[in-house]
């Protein structure tokens, strides 16, 4: 008796768990009347020519991805006699990666000091610290080596066209 017993409570508490997952199916209604317009907007982009929709995604593709210059090495050594090169000429916007190297026999460990970017470097003898700029205004800035008293200079300048032409157009 005892077996019958159990296979009715087996099944009256299937049957429970069922009426109530119905019931609380019914409270979870999805309304997609909403959706329905974006729906009807996106076929109707599909039906636009070739070109519109080019367009239209070069939009979006040019708002998410910003173009970047290539970045460009330079080399500033700091030798005995001051710094090599002693004038750099970058372009305002473009990306360059500054590496500094001590090659100072006297002065084995010295500073490197660019104020105008906020960089500000210890170069210990043979070996090259490197760091990033990307210049946003035109001017001259100086860099210097505060324990050997040699400066150098940065010259940023603009990509605007002056009116003048090379020597081979004259």
């Amino acid at each position: 008796m005892s077996f019958v017993n159990s296979k009715i409570a087996k099944n009256c508490t299937k049957i429970l768990f069922l009426s109530i997952l119905v019931q609380s199916a019914s409270a979870f209604e999805v309304d997609f009347s909403r959706r329905q317009v974006d729906f009807k907007r996106v076929q109707n982009m599909d039906r636009l020519p070739a070109s519109v929709q080019q367009e239209q995604s070069e939009e979006i593709l040019s708002s998410v991805f910003t173009a970047v210059e290539p970045t460009q090495d330079i080399v500033i050594m700091n030798t005995d006699k001051g710094f090599v090169p002693d004038t750099v000429r970058l372009k305002k916007g473009n990306n360059y990666r500054i590496h500094v190297v001590n090659v100072n026999g006297k002065e084995k460990n010295v500073s490197f000091v660019l104020d105008a970017f906020s960089e500000h470097h210890n170069t210990i003898f043979g070996e090259q610290k490197t760091f990033q700029v990307t210049p946003k205004m035109d001017g001259i800035f100086s860099y210097q080596c505060p324990e050997t008293a040699v400066q150098g200079k940065f010259i940023i300048y603009s990509d605007v066209d002056q009116g003048r032409k090379p020597a081979s157009e004259y």
